[in-house]
Parts: structure tokens; C-alpha cells; sequence
């Protein structure tokens, strides 16, 4: 039995034999090494696997028939209630780039807080371009805006006060 799914690096198709998603290998085109994602499809006609047990469902089922996670007929999740799509819970460096950056706005904590964000988002960048299905690039790029912003604001703030400290 083999599963299909596209590699994220060169975007062909890869099909490996008896492989469950999660596991490694290496994509035939490119070369990369490459985990088997969830989503990836049963090459078996009529079926689908699970993205979130992995189990073999038909292609008709509506929900999954082991863990009971809504299921569409092209091997892809159903859109449910959770916020995985706006939460890059998988992209935890992003996630605490961007939360960084808002609490940056404080003035007293802003400069190292800042330069934490600026960090974390370019890691962050990285992390979803070596990794797409972990998403959090808008998040990482409000830690690196926000971040830098407040940082260098007020280190300039901070040089204005000092300086006119100096000349009185």
C-alpha cells in the first residue's frame, strides 16, 4: 500500500510504500528529507487518511471512523471549530515573536522585550519556510514590525532623555 502527498520543498508528487504520516523520507525528485504529513493521501482508490489519527477512512465518510474528526471527500480536514488555522500552534517561535511585540508597546519592558521579538520572528520566518504546513509567517513579521519598532524607538527615547540629562 502506498500514500501520495507533495513534497514542500520542489511541490512533485511523492509516493512511498507502507509509510505512516510522521514518519521520514526523502523526496525522489529533490532529495530532501522529508516527515509524511498527516494530510498525506492513501494511494489505495476510495480511501483517505485521517489527518489527525491517520487511520484509513472511505472517501465517502463524513467523519473519521476511529477518532470521529470531520473528514471531505479530497483527504483534507474539514474546517472545525478550533483556531488551528489562526494559531500557529506549530510554529511556536512566531507565536511568542508576535506576543512579544505587542507587549514591547510597554514603555519600561519595550527594549529587551523588542529585540526578543525581532529574534523569535526571524526564527520564526525560518521555521515556516523549512516547515510550510507550520504556518505563523504574519504572526513572526508582527514580532519583527512591532519588535524592531519599539525597540529602536525607545533606544532613541532613551538617548534624547540621557542627552538633554547631559546638557543641563
Amino acid at each position: 500500500m502506498a500514500i501520495r502527498f507533495n513534497c514542500p520543498y520542489c511541490r512533485q508528487s511523492v509516493e512511498v510504500d507502507s509509510k505512516d504520516p510522521g514518519e521520514r523520507t526523502t523526496c525522489s525528485h529533490c532529495g530532501k528529507n522529508l516527515v509524511i504529513p498527516s494530510t498525506a493521501v492513501s494511494s489505495e482508490p476510495g480511501t483517505i487518511r485521517c489527518p489527525k489519527c491517520g487511520v484509513r477512512n472511505a472517501e465517502e465518510n463524513v467523519r473519521c471512523t476511529s477518532c470521529g474528526y470531520a473528514l471531505r471527500g479530497d483527504g483534507t480536514a474539514a474546517t472545525d471549530s478550533s483556531l488551528g488555522g489562526l494559531i500557529p500552534y506549530k510554529n511556536t517561535k512566531a507565536l511568542l515573536a508576535y506576543y512579544l511585540g505587542v507587549f514591547s508597546l510597554i514603555p519600561c519592558i519595550g527594549i529587551p522585550l523588542g529585540i526578543s521579538a525581532l529574534i523569535l520572528g526571524i526564527l520564526g520566518l525560518r521555521h515556516a519556510k523549512r516547515h510550510p504546513e507550520a504556518k505563523g509567517q504574519a504572526h513572526a513579521w508582527t514580532g519583527i514590525i512591532l519588535g524592531g519598532v519599539c525597540a529602536v524607538g525607545y533606544l532613541i527615547l532613551l538617548a534624547v532623555v540621557v542627552a538633554g540629562g547631559l546638557l543641563d
